[in-house]
């Protein structure tokens, strides 16, 4: 049975594939259809912003920002395959929001001299630009680009408990001839705050370095013209949402058992038959052992500046 439990991500890696070949298909067609006539619209971004030529470098930013999160969780046993799913089932959820936008309304394009280099067949040069090999120039609202930095980067903010701080401790206990064992710090500079259920609940300094790394990204793509401001806001404000909605909803899948939706969620997670009020952790699935905790009477009730499960939420 344990083969089972890789299903879910291979859905989500199937389920990105397929909406990552649809959103390029779709960027095609908003392509031609974009209005190349058109002057830029005025942009406050682009007045604020040096124009940088080299446009080139949002697709390695953004190669870079994929690549780290894949190095950082694969190594990571105990969740990489919750990350993993989650992380490429949102980004595929994106990609259709994206499909659809672009699609509908064709705005001129931002960049100055811009030519599209896909001017094969659609269904062709959907997968030349899925391996960024051509690009469009038409598919402005929303930024793409921003959507998988700001996935990228709440990837670290939601799941990471400083754990990528351990090989630097392994290797300094190793030159001062320290044999000790690495055990999470107090929150802190290089660990976070957690949760009652053990989720991730402040920011620490190797998030802030990440969110740093993610806004310089949002500032080339506005400085080369790749997308309007607009874009790049609507693209950060949307992938936030939907990753903040979508944890909610999976924090309080036992209190929607009855919804039929929500059995597709609970194998998608593995969360079996939680009973409901159940504590569910985003890290460790539902905590049946604490279930006897909710249930005590009142007058042991925890106080109410206790920190509960339901009050996670994402930095």
């Amino acid at each position: 049975m344990a083969r089972f439990v890789y299903l879910p991500v291979c859905f989500s890696i199937i389920f990105f594939l397929i909406t990552l070949y649809i959103n390029s298909l779709v960027q095609v067609w908003a392509d031609r259809n974009s209005p190349y006539w058109l002057p830029a619209l005025p942009d406050i971004g682009h007045n604020l912003l040096p124009y940088w030529t080299y446009f080139s470098i949002n697709n390695y930013y953004l190669l870079t920002a994929f690549i780290l999160v894949i190095v950082r969780y694969i190594f990571q046993r105990d969740i990489r395959l919750i990350v993993f799913r989650r992380w490429f089932f949102l980004q595929a959820v994106m990609f259709i929001m994206r499909s659809i936008s672009i699609y509908v309304t064709s705005l001129s394009v931002p960049l100055p001299g811009c030519n599209t280099t896909a001017v094969g067949s659609p269904p062709v040069e959907a997968f030349y630009i899925m391996f960024l090999i051509h690009t469009t120039c038409g598919d402005v609202l929303f930024s793409g680009h921003t959507v998988t930095l700001t996935l990228c980067a709440l990837a670290w903010t939601t799941y990471s408990k400083g754990e990528e701080h351990y090989p630097i401790r392994w290797l300094w206990y190793r030159l001062k001839g320290i044999n000790q064992e690495i055990v999470p710090g107090r929150p802190g500079w290089l660990y976070p705050k957690l949760d009652s259920t053990g989720d991730p609940l402040s920011f620490y300094i190797t998030t802030l370095l990440v969110w740093i790394f993610t806004i310089i990204g949002y500032l080339f793509i506005i400085a080369t013209r790749f997308h309007y401001t607009v874009d790049v806001f609507l693209g950060f404000l949307l992938a936030k949402l939907v990753w903040n909605i979508y944890h909610y909803y999976i924090k309080t899948l036992a209190e929607r058992r009855s919804i039929i939706i929500t059995r597709f969620f609970l194998w998608f997670e593995g969360y079996g038959k939680p009973s409901a009020g159940t504590p569910v952790s985003l890290l460790t699935g539902p905590s049946y052992g604490r279930q006897e905790q909710h249930e005590q009477p009142k007058h042991m009730e925890e106080p109410s500046n206790v920190t509960h499960p339901g009050d996670a939420r994402d930095v």
